[in-house]
């Protein structure tokens, strides 16, 4: 039985039906948003750089949604991750405007605020999906605290689904043997 933090007794359960979780280190993760920040603070005209430095981690939530359709076809974390991506877009060409009217300014923070309400549910649909499947369906005990979640997202997402990503490999190299019998 293999031991982690956030996650119980881990069972060799693993349903093969399943897609892995991206395999993906968080620091790697970290590192990468890292990386393309700072060449689009380099290279990206400044009046769309708020534009652009969001693209990173939408396209990862994206990304990460699209997986769990895979997992729970049902899942309506992909939907809210387009309308948050949708709205924080807007915010941010909004934000590149050149007139400050009042009626723009009045939209541009109603998009804010909208686009912060958003990106926080689209981060707990996300929780509860994971927390849904991890708990339910490939039962590993996986428990991702509310604060965390809310600090770090999908860093702290990434932590524990590479740590499943490793152990469903371990899982899968475990019970099928190359004779073609199980274990």
């Amino acid at each position: 039985m293999i031991q982690t933090p956030g996650l119980t007794t881990v069972r060799s359960g693993f349903d093969p039906a399943y897609p892995a979780p991206p395999r993906v280190h968080w620091s790697v993760l970290l590192l990468s948003w890292i990386a393309i920040s700072v060449l689009l603070q380099m290279c990206a005209p400044a009046p769309y750089q708020g534009l652009l430095q969001s693209l990173p981690a939408d396209a990862w939530a994206f990304y990460l949604c699209l997986w769990i359709r895979k997992l729970d076809p049902n899942s309506r974390s992909a939907f809210w991750c387009d309308a948050y991506v949708v709205i924080e877009l807007a915010y941010a060409a909004l934000s590149t405007r050149q007139s400050n009217s009042a009626a723009l300014e009045f939209l541009f923070v109603v998009l804010g605020f909208a686009s912060v309400i958003l990106g926080i549910a689209t981060i707990f649909l996300i929780r509860a999906d994971l927390q849904k499947h991890y708990n339910e369906k490939e039962p590993v005990g996986l428990v991702l605290q509310p604060v965390m979640t809310f600090f770090f997202s999908f860093l702290y997402f990434q932590f524990h689904l590479y740590t499943i990503a490793k152990q469903k490999q371990q899982a899968a190299e475990h019970t099928f043997h190359p004779g073609g019998t199980h274990s």
